[in-house]
């Protein structure tokens, strides 16, 4: 199978530790094969007509016997040790490994993919589709290959005792083996549609406790709950389905199995009726064809197991194998310092192929300068910040910083060029402190709060019990809205970037919070470069330009006052936000 032939790097590493538990488990089945031999051995050379034909030489192979067993019971109890021990461990390193690759395609993927899938079903690949990997493992490293090699042993026995016998016993096998592969296949199907819609559902679920709040302030909560369960009754049906074909494979290949020593034994018997086999090598055949039921048995009750790890495991490479958007020429140039400007050139942008967002934009930033984006929603005017962060590409047109295209910058340097507050100030479920470290790990605590000083963000930090170390829920919970923009600000202002990004920073702020902010970012953007979004055209009066978005293109630029006297879209703006009344257009005269 493909996905095992991607895997089977990741088992190549752990080698050693899967030869040493290979080694216990060899031990602990081979040792007792060795007793249908010795039965054979006494019924056939040491009985005749049920009575001891040499008694000194039965008792030297019952002491030697006896000796080997007390060595097998001695020495089992160390080697199940090292068998669990070690099979145990490297499946953990293949488990950490692999869980490590998915955390890093996390951070790799491009911003649209995010938007086209939910965070619950991305944590099921992290979770839930790894851990069934480790029943993979388990059957395949620990228990199939051992249960193959004492087949193969079992089959050689028999092979030297009665070729016949032998190969209608391998012919019985193969025919549990055919059938249980036929099986299994529709099994595998039926298995991929209920990983899938159990990933749904902890995508559903994961939704909707984070909007659990909400439900309760619409009093939707039952709504919610009767589609969640039309969700989990789908869920079910395809579990019991599942059910089914499991059912269906494992009692199948049991009637087989169950049916194979009967049908040796009764032709064994003709046999030994016709002296073509011995009644010792007759009891010896039953109980290796007995043991040949156990690989068999194995396999068959590993299905589930098997089935599951390698649809977990399609699931896992296709998400590691899903190709980023953005990606790194072979040799990107690091963006060290950004020294002069900034050029869109002709920019065209469109969302996943969709109605174009930004059409046909051309504009230029320069180094020190304020600037800022105005216009009504869906305007493009986000969509600008996203694509100077390289979150997308844009579809057509240039964007250069400093004369050179932005993806010939490496995507690490280009950021760290770049502060950014976005609309949605997320936090993590961490302390304040470590929140605004995310900005600048090695920053000293005095660095911290000089930064909260200028976000106007350390007066309710040190309000609370427990101050720059008080843990703030998931998302930031605990805190309001205008704390949290507050907290992002202050991040911006310890990483101390070239240039800095404002999407709506100061939306979230009560008008005396907002100006006291607003004054803190215009000292401190005075030597930087600043790039605003904004909705209220009060933040953006200091901007040395504004440039004026409708329906995705640039319509109007200038300062505010230009702007003003230009009499355009930006002047209905402001008296919509001003409540000033535009003069009436002149009528016509009614002719009657």
């Amino acid at each position: 199978m493909e996905e095992l032939r991607k895997f089977l790097p990741y088992a190549d590493r752990q080698k050693t530790l899967y030869a040493i538990g290979f080694a216990g488990s060899l031990f602990r089945f081979l040792i007792p094969l060795s007793v249908p031999l010795v039965i054979k051995y006494l019924f056939d050379e040491l009985l005749q007509n049920g009575e001891l034909t040499d008694i000194e030489k039965t008792e030297k192979v019952l002491l030697v016997f006896g000796i080997l067993l007390a060595v097998f019971f001695l020495v089992r109890g160390p080697m199940e040790y090292v068998r669990q021990f070690f099979m145990h461990k490297a499946n953990n390193n293949i488990i950490r490994q692999m869980r490590m690759d998915v955390f890093r395609k996390v951070h790799r993927l491009d911003a649209g993919y995010f938007a086209n899938h939910k965070s619950g079903e991305i944590g099921a690949r992290f979770f839930e589709d790894i851990e069934k990997i480790r029943g993979l493992m388990t059957a395949l490293f620990a228990n199939i290959w051992i249960e193959m090699i004492v087949l193969a042993f079992v089959i050689a026995a028999m092979l030297l005792m009665n070729v016949k016998l032998a190969f209608l016993a391998v012919l019985l096998v193969g025919i549990q083996f055919g059938l249980a592969h036929l099986l299994a296949k529709r099994l595998k199907r039926t298995t991929r549609e209920v990983m899938e819609c159990r990933s749904v559902l902890s995508g559903f679920v994961y939704e909707k406790i984070q909007g659990a709040v909400l439900a309760k302030l619409f009093a939707a909560e039952k709504r919610e709950e009767l589609a969640f369960e039309d969700r989990l009754r789908r869920y079910d049906t395809l579990t019991d389905r599942q059910a089914r074909h499991q059912a269906l494979t494992i009692s199948s290949v049991n009637v087989l199995s169950d049916a194979t020593p009967f049908m040796i034994v009764m032709i064994g018997a003709l046999q030994v009726i016709d002296g073509g086999l011995t009644l010792g090598s007759l009891i010896a055949f039953f109980a290796y064809v007995d043991r040949m039921r156990a690989p068999v048995a194995a396999l068959v009750q590993a299905f589930p197991s098997i089935t599951e790890g390698s649809v977990a495991l399609q699931r896992i490479f296709r998400f590691l194998e899903t190709p980023s958007a953005i990606r790194e020429i072979e040799k990107p140039v690091p963006l060290n310092k950004f020294e002069q400007a900034i050029e869109f050139r002709h920019v065209r942008f469109s969302y996943d192929g969709g109605r174009e967002i930004v059409k046909n934009v051309s504009f230029a930033i320069e180094k020190g300068k304020t600037y800022a984006f105005v216009g009504g929603s869906g305007g493009g005017k986000s969509t600008i910040i996203q694509l100077l962060l390289r979150m997308y590409d844009a579809g057509g047109g240039a964007i250069l910083i400093d004369g050179r295209d932005i993806r010939d910058y490496s995507l690490a340097s280009l950021r760290s060029r770049m502060g950014v507050v976005t609309q949605d100030h997320f936090l993590y479920s961490c302390s304040i402190k470590d929140n605004i470290k995310l900005a600048g790990p090695d920053a000293s605590d005095e660095e911290v709060e000089a930064a909260a000083r200028k976000a106007f963000a350390h007066e309710f930090i040190a309000s609370l019990s427990q101050g720059y170390d008080t843990e703030i829920g998931e998302r930031g919970v605990k805190l309001s809205g205008g704390q949290k923009q507050r907290i992002a600000l202050a991040r911006v202002f310890l990483k101390n970037p070239d240039i800095i990004l404002l999407d709506e920073a100061t939306s979230a702020l009560d008008n005396e919070s907002e100006g006291a902010v607003q004054e803190a970012i215009e000292a401190y953007g005075r030597d930087k470069t600043v790039v605003m979004i904004a909705h209220r055209l009060s933040t953006v009066l200091h901007a040395d330009t504004i440039f004026v978005l409708k329906e995705g293109r640039i319509v109007e630029q200038g300062n505010h006052q230009e702007l003003l006297q230009q009499g355009g879209y930006y002047k209905e703006l402001w008296a919509m936000q001003t409540e000033e009344e535009l003069p009436s257009p002149a009528k016509e005269p009614v002719v009657v």
